[in-house]
């Protein structure tokens, strides 16, 4: 009986566990969004941060100068942490440089190893966009160190795997999720 229960055990944590992609007007919300950040504070702030830096440089007054250069610095830290934000709501490479590059700098940024197995010939606009998010949201739930393989494939029918191993011995977990792009 206690084989049995080790067994059942093993196999119900040997299935994969299904991940739920975005739908098509959650994508669009997210980069909406992630660009009204891009767009607004994040330049707006990056404005600030080079206007302190030329006051910085330019003022007589050594303790002026150290006041400006302190709020500079705060103002270069939360601009870092916008965009931080602006890229966990929806990675910018990922519009730009296409599936591919986007999640490698994704998992690069979160210090994952990535092996990526993709179609041979680029997903469209709305399947690159939904599997690109699914992926990406998958890869922010990590550890750093872990070791993840995603497997894509499909066009109209996309099947997404992903197989992660975080460090510390936990076992490794297989996901899956089928989105359908038109």
């Amino acid at each position: 009986m206690h084989r049995l229960v080790r067994w059942f055990r093993w196999s119900a944590a040997a299935l994969p566990t299904p991940l739920r992609p975005p739908d098509r007007d959650t994508v669009r919300l997210r980069y909406q969004l992630e660009r009204v950040l891009h767009d607004g504070a994040v330049a707006e702030i990056s404005a600030l941060a080079l206007e302190l830096g030329m006051i910085s440089a330019t003022t007589r007054d050594a303790a002026v100068a150290a006041q400006v250069a302190a709020a500079q610095d705060r103002v270069t830290g939360i601009l870092d942490d916008l965009r931080c934000v602006e890229s966990w709501i929806y990675p910018p490479v990922l519009a730009s440089a296409g599936l591919g590059p986007g999640l490698r700098a994704v998992a690069e940024r979160l210090d994952l190893r990535l092996l990526l197995d993709l179609p041979r010939t680029e997903l469209g606009g709305p399947a690159r966009s939904r599997t690109g998010l699914l992926i990406a949201d998958h890869l922010h739930t990590l550890r750093p160190g872990s070791v993840v393989r995603v497997r894509v494939r499909g066009r109209r029918i996309v099947r997404v795997s992903i197989t992660d191993q975080q460090p510390g011995g936990v076992a490794r977990r297989a996901h899956r999720a089928v989105l359908r792009c038109e």
